[in-house]
C-alpha cells in the first residue's frame, strides 16, 4: 500500500537539506530521494542507481523510500501500482515531452498492471495564460489543453489526464490552483525559488 503527500509551502528558505531531512524523519522513511529536475524526458528507476537523480520522472520498489518532485506551477504527479510506485515533474515541457506517459511505459516494463495517478497542486487553466503562439502550437500536439483562442490558456491537467488515460490509467486531480490558493507557492505569482512537494512511498 502506497502513501501520497502534497505538502504546501515546503523549502521556503534555503535549508534545503534540513527541510529535507525533516521531512523524512516527520514520514517515518528510510530514504528520501528528490529529482533535479530539467524539464526533461529522462525517467530513472531510484533502486539501480543510488542518489543523483538527474531527471523528471523517478521509479521505486523499495519500501519505506520516499521519491519526490518539487514544483511551484507545474504538477508534481504520483503514481502507484501493486509494487511500484512513481513520481513526475510535469510542466508545459514535460507534457509536450510527453514525461508521463514515458513514466507509465517503463512502470509497465518492470511488471506494474493497475496504475493510479494523482495530479497534485498547479496552476490551473484560468491562470496559465501563454502566447497566441505558444498556445496554437501546444494545442495541436495535445487537444485537452485547449480553452479558448480569446483567452489562449492551457488547460494542463486536462492534457496530462488525457494522456494518461489513453494509457488505462486511472487519474485524480486534487484541484488546487497553486496561482489561486496561498498556501501553495506559485512561480507565477512570484514566489520564484520556493517550492512544494509531492511525495509518494511504499
Amino acid at each position: 500500500m502506497s502513501r501520497t503527500l502534497f505538502t504546501s509551502r515546503f523549502g521556503g528558505d534555503l535549508k534545503v537539506a534540513e527541510n529535507r531531512e525533516r521531512l523524512r524523519r516527520t514520514l517515518s522513511l528510510d530514504s528520501l530521494y528528490f529529482m533535479r529536475q530539467t524539464h526533461s524526458d529522462r525517467v530513472l528507476v531510484a533502486d539501480d542507481i543510488g542518489e543523483d537523480f538527474e531527471c523528471d520522472a523517478l521509479i521505486s520498489a523499495s519500501k519505506s523510500v520516499g521519491i519526490a518532485a518539487l514544483a511551484a506551477d507545474c504538477m508534481p504527479i504520483t503514481f502507484s501500482a501493486a509494487t511500484l510506485i512513481g513520481v513526475a515533474h510535469v510542466g508545459r515541457v514535460g507534457l509536450v515531452k510527453q514525461i508521463a506517459p514515458r513514466l507509465v511505459t517503463r512502470m509497465r516494463e518492470l511488471g506494474a498492471h493497475e496504475i493510479t495517478a494523482v495530479i497534485g497542486p498547479s496552476i490551473c487553466a484560468s491562470c496559465y495564460e501563454v502566447s497566441r503562439e505558444m498556445y496554437e502550437e501546444v494545442v495541436s500536439l495535445i487537444p485537452a489543453t485547449a480553452t479558448s483562442m480569446d483567452s489562449h490558456a492551457l488547460n494542463l491537467q486536462s492534457g496530462v489526464a488525457a494522456q494518461l488515460q489513453e494509457l488505462g490509467v486511472s487519474v485524480r486531480n486534487t484541484g488546487i490552483c497553486t496561482r489561486e490558493n496561498p498556501d501553495f507557492f506559485s512561480y507565477r505569482g512570484g514566489d520564484l525559488v520556493e517550492r512544494q512537494a509531492g511525495l509518494i512511498s511504499l
